[in-house]
């Protein structure tokens, strides 16, 4: 079997120089430093930031941190549920997967995914039969528990071993993955040693792997900080210009003949502007000889707001997250008019099935055939996995949504097209994410009378009415709160 290994990205060992092509004519010194790396524009190869530049942005910049963090937070923010045939199998699962700490394992889990271009989950399964070999698979069928997941980053990673023997079931799978451990608390014989400690192979069946950016033929994801890079270099940009700006916008001017004499011993000169600097206010304070004279220059303001929106404009189209969602829109309330943040509660709903999901369902699963949880055959029963609305609309667009379904509503029962039963059935249908019409008509020739229904059946019509009037009364509810 041909196996593929991936190195860690490491810092570049070449200088910048060798890549400069152009330097920010603003660069301190003109300097192609790696201090200044932020003012260089590489040529002939893709820019690459190192792990120690990716947690500098994520740790100094605070709109570098919140455009990894916000997207993940959002997609795990409201939860999910896990819904069966079996209530007291689903107050289980669901129970578990909030013991387990899920939204804060994924959320971190996503966050990571777009800050290092690769994120994992150690699945911690305990077997009946204890096994402490990580290199082997997960035994399922004898799984008793799973004790905990943990998120983790590919800064421990070493190497990610990919098949790539063609004619293998699990070609471009990965088999494995070697975890710098970094104590001695494992046998050296079954381990090589590193600078760091140990390396510790996990086979992938007990661990999740997410990347973010990786084309065809790299070796590993990409941070989306490399991609966004020179928008958060214009938001930085635009924070020092307007903190000058504001740190200019006024001054005044203290003309005295003890400057001509502070000016030969700069001592003094520094301790007479810091008093009269205490002494009027905190703007800027120019010191001049008597015979001097200094001119204020005023700032011209007209168009730096218009500069300000193109700089949200421009890293808004870089992350796919609104401006208004950037500058705080109201968490989970939308209007009517804003159909770019209905856009993006869209965009993160595909995310939590593309993305999420997978993840997901992979977890319940093995909570489901878990001896000491669900202690089923996850095939042989009926189950889904659902994540809670993501948003509602305001009270007055609800309103407005509601008269105008009533009214649509009204004149189909007037026509005929529909009975009044199913017009209060319609009206209370609050499923968003139905598309298709309830009433088709398909099974209307199974209908039996109640007396001819069997026992599980009566039960199972009881069972919906409770269920259909919780749903009523909750809809009244979220329409009127």
């Amino acid at each position: 079997m041909a196996n593929k290994r991936i190195k860690k990205k490491q810092a570049s060992k070449d200088s910048l120089d060798e890549k400069v092509k152009i330097v920010d004519s603003m660069a301190d010194d003109h300097s192609a430093s790696a201090k200044s790396y932020s003012n260089l524009v590489p040529h002939g190869s893709y820019r690459e930031l190192d792990d120690n530049q990716i947690q500098q942005l994520d740790h100094d910049n605070h709109v570098a941190h919140m455009v990894i963090t916000m997207p993940a937070t959002d997609m795990t923010r409201n939860g999910w549920e896990f819904t069966s045939d079996n209530e007291d199998l689903d107050d289980l699962i669901n129970q578990k997967l909030k013991d387990l700490n899920s939204q804060n394992v994924f959320a971190k889990f996503l966050s990571d995914r777009l800050k290092w271009g690769d994120s994992f989950i150690a699945i911690g399964g305990i077997e009946g039969q204890k096994n402490d070999d990580s290199e082997e698979p997960l035994d399922t069928d004898n799984l008793l528990d799973v004790q905990y997941i943990q998120p983790f980053d590919r800064r421990i990673v070493g190497n990610i071993i990919t098949n790539l023997w063609p004619f293998s079931p699990t070609y471009g799978k990965e088999a494995n993955i070697q975890v710098t451990v970094g104590n001695s608390v494992y046998d050296l014989e079954n381990n090589t040693q590193t600078e760091n400690g140990l390396m510790k192979t996990i086979d992938a069946s007990r661990y999740m792997h997410a990347e973010y950016g990786r084309d065809e033929g790299d070796n590993q994801g990409h941070s989306l900080f490399e991609t966004i890079f020179d928008a958060l270099k214009l938001v930085d940009t635009a924070n020092w210009s307007v903190g000058q700006i504001m740190n200019d916008l006024s001054f005044k001017t203290y003309s005295s003949n003890s400057i001509d004499t502070a000016s030969a011993d700069p001592k003094k000169l520094a301790k007479l502007s810091g008093m009269m600097n205490y002494q009027f206010t905190t703007e800027s304070l120019a010191l001049i000889g008597q015979n001097d004279e200094v001119a204020k220059v005023g700032t011209q303001l007209t168009g730096v707001d218009s500069l300000i929106s193109f700089m949200w404009d421009n890293l808004s189209a870089a992350t796919n997250i609104p401006k208004t969602v950037l500058l705080g829109q109201q968490s989970g309330k939308v209007s009517g008019t804003q159909t770019d943040v209905q856009n993006y509660y869209s965009y993160i709903k595909s995310q939590q099935e593309n993305v999420l999901r997978p993840f997901l369902e992979r977890l319940i699963r093995l909570l489901l055939r878990a001896k000491n949880v669900g202690n089923v055959d996850p095939d042989s029963i009926n189950w889904e996995l659902n994540f809670n609305p993501l948003w509602e609309q305001d009270s007055q667009t609800n309103a407005q949504t509601s008269l105008a379904k009533a009214q649509g509503l009204s004149a189909l029962v007037q026509c005929g097209a529909l009975s009044p039963e199913e017009a209060h059935d319609a009206f209370l249908d609050t499923d968003k994410n139905n598309a298709q019409n309830a009433f088709t008509g398909d099974s209307a020739d199974d209908i039996k009378p109640f007396e001819q229904l069997t026992d599980s059946e009566k039960n199972e019509l009881v069972k919906k009415y409770n269920g259909e009037t919780a749903k009523h009364q909750n809809w009244f509810k979220r329409l009127f709160k």
